[in-house]
C-alpha cells in the first residue's frame, strides 16, 4: 500500500524525489518504491529517513505492524530467514509461485532489500547468496533421482538468471561465474523450447533473458567478438517470445554493440525500433525502461550529428515517474548512474564537454572519485573513462585532473579484468599523449598499462 505519510513528509519539505533521495543517501527510484509501499527500507535507512525528515517511524508510516499472539512462531521463523541471505533467497525459490515471472519479481525485490544493508560483511553475505543461487539449477540437475516437474525446473532456472543479472554488476569473479552459469542454462532451455509446446514460450523468454546478460558479460570477461552475435540472439528470442519488455531491452543493448563496432547508423536504426515499440505498445512499461530507451537514443542521435533535446527531456521525465511493483523485472535494469552516463555522453558527442562533466559529476564526485549512487563496477569504470576523455577535450584541459581520473580508470579496469575497459583506458592514454605530447608526467604513466 502507498505510504501516504512518507509522501506527505517529502511534500512538506517541498522536495522532488531526486532531492529527497540525495538527502537520504539512496537512489530516487528506491525512495519511490518505499513511498509506493512495494519495498520496505532497512533499519539503517529508516534511521536516515527519521533524521532527514525529523519525524518518528509512526509519523512517517514506517512503524512495524504488531502480529497477533498466535503468529509469534511465524515471526521468529521469519527473523531466522532474514538473518541468512542464502536461506532467504532459497526459501523463495521453493515457495509456490504462479509462474517464473512472479518468482523473479519477488527475488528482485528481496535482493534490492538486501542491498540496503551496508558494510563489508553484509555485502559479502549477499554476494555469497547470489553465487549459490546462480549455481542452484546446475546442482539440482546433477542430483539425479526422479524427473522434476517442468514448472520447478523453469522457476529454478529463472532464479539462476536473476542472480546472474546481479552478479554481472560485480567483480571479475562474479562476472565469470555468471557467464559460466548462463552458458550451462542455455542448452537446457533450448531443449525445452524445442521439445515442449506447453513450455516453449516460457523457455524462449528465459533464453532471451540469458542472452541479454551474456551479451554484456562477453564484452568484459569473455570474447568481445561474440557480443553483437549474442545481442542479435537476444533480439530474435525476445521477438519470438512476444514479450515487449524483453524486446525493447534487447534492442537497447544491441544498440550499444553496434556503437562499440563503430556502426552508428545501424545503432540509430536499432534504438529507433525500440522507441517505436514503446510508442505503439499496448503494454505498460516501467518508466525507467522508457528512460533507458530515450537516453540511449539521445547518445546515438548525438553520435550521428542529430539534435538530442527531445530525447534527453523524455529520458529525464520518464525516469522520475514512480514505478509500479510489476515493473521490477530483471530487464528493467536501468538506473540513475546509467541515466547520467547517457546524459553526459550525449553532450560529449555533441562537443559540450563541460556540460558532460557536470552530468558525470552527478554520480561520481570529480574530486574524491567516490560513487554518489550504487552502480555496477563496469558502469563505474565507463564513467571514469568518459570523465577522463571529457576532461582532456574540455577548454580547460586540466592535466592534473586528467591524470588522476585516468589512473583510477586503468587501475579499476585491470582489477575488473575487463578487456573492453582496458582497451578504452589504452585509447584514453593515447589521446592524453596527443593532447600533451612529450609531457614527462604522461610518459611516466605508461607503466600502469599492464595487462593481466
Amino acid at each position: 500500500m502507498r505510504r501516504t505519510k512518507l509522501v506527505a513528509a517529502r511534500a512538506r519539505k517541498g522536495w522532488t524525489l531526486e532531492v529527497a533521495a540525495e538527502q537520504v543517501g539512496c537512489a530516487p527510484n528506491t525512495l519511490s518504491r518505499w513511498e509506493l509501499g512495494t519495498m520496505t527500507p532497512s533499519a539503517y535507512n529508516k534511521a536516515r529517513l527519521r533524521a532527514v525528515y525529523g519525524m518518528t517511524d509512526e509519523e512517517l508510516g514506517l512503524a512495524e505492524e504488531v502480529l497477533p499472539e498466535h503468529l509469534k512462531f511465524g515471526r521468529d521463523f521469519q527473523s531466522l530467514l532474514e538473518s541468512d541471505a542464502t536461506m532467504r533467497l532459497m526459501a523463495l525459490v521453493f515457495t509456490p509461485h504462479c509462474n517464473y515471472k512472479e518468482l523473479q519479481l519477488v527475488l528482485v525485490r528481496t535482493i534490492e532489500e538486501l542491498s540496503m544493508n551496508t558494510g563489508h560483511d553484509a555485502a559479502l553475505t549477499r554476494r555469497e547468496a547470489l553465487q549459490r543461487l546462480a549455481m542452484l539449477p546446475l546442482l539440482l540437475s546433477m542430483s539425479g533421482g526422479r524427473p522434476r516437474p517442468m514448472d520447478d525446473t523453469l522457476n529454478q532456472l529463472a532464479a539462476g538468471i536473476t542472480s546472474c543479472e546481479y552478479l554481472s554488476r560485480g567483480n571479475y569473479e562474479d562476472m565469470s561465474l555468471a557467464l559460466s552459469m548462463l552458458s550451462s542454462y542455455l542448452p537446457v532451455l533450448k531443449t525445452i523450447a524445442s521439445e515442449s509446446s506447453t513450455y516453449r514460450k516460457q523457455a524462449t523468454e528465459l533464453i532471451a533473458q540469458s542472452y541479454l546478460i551474456k551479451h554484456v558479460l562477453v564484452l568484459h570477461v569473455g570474447n568481445p567478438g561474440e557480443a553483437t552475435r549474442d545481442g542479435k540472439l537476444a533480439v530474435t528470442y525476445s521477438k519470438e517470445s512476444g514479450d515487449v519488455l524483453l524486446q525493447v531491452t534487447a534492442l537497447r543493448r544491441l544498440t550499444w554493440s553496434y556503437l562499440q563496432d563503430k556502426q552508428p547508423r545501424q545503432a540509430l536504426k536499432t534504438i529507433e525500433q525500440a522507441a517505436y515499440l514503446i510508442n505503439k505498445s499496448q503494454v505498460s512499461l516501467a518508466p525507467q525502461v522508457c528512460s533507458g530507451i530515450y537516453s540511449t537514443l539521445a547518445v546515438i542521435q548525438a553520435k550521428n550529428g542529430l539534435s538530442t533535446t527531445s530525447a534527453l527531456e523524455q529520458a529525464q521525465r520518464f525516469f522520475f515517474e514512480p514505478a509500479a511493483e510489476t515493473d521490477a523485472r530483471i530487464q528493467g535494469d536501468f538506473n540513475y548512474a546509467q541515466l547520467m552516463r547517457n546524459d553526459g555522453l550525449a553532450r560529449y558527442h555533441r562537443g559540450y564537454y563541460s556540460d558532460a562533466l557536470k552530468a558525470f559529476a552527478q554520480v561520481i564526485d570529480p574530486n574524491t572519485l567516490s560513487s554518489k549512487v550504487a552502480m555496477a563496477k563496469r558502469t563505474r569504470v565507463e564513467l571514469l573513462h568518459y570523465q577522463t576523455m571529457a576532461t582532456m577535450k574540455s577548454p580547460e584541459r586540466d592535466l592534473e585532473r586528467a591524470i588522476v581520473l585516468w589512473v583510477a580508470e586503468v587501475r579499476e579496469a585491470a582489477a575488473l579484468r575487463s578487456q573492453k575497459s582496458f582497451d578504452e583506458a589504452t585509447m584514453a592514454y593515447e589521446v592524453m599523449q596527443g593532447v600533451w605530447p612529450g609531457e614527462a608526467r604522461v610518459l611516466d604513466l605508461r607503466d600502469l598499462l599492464v595487462h593481466w
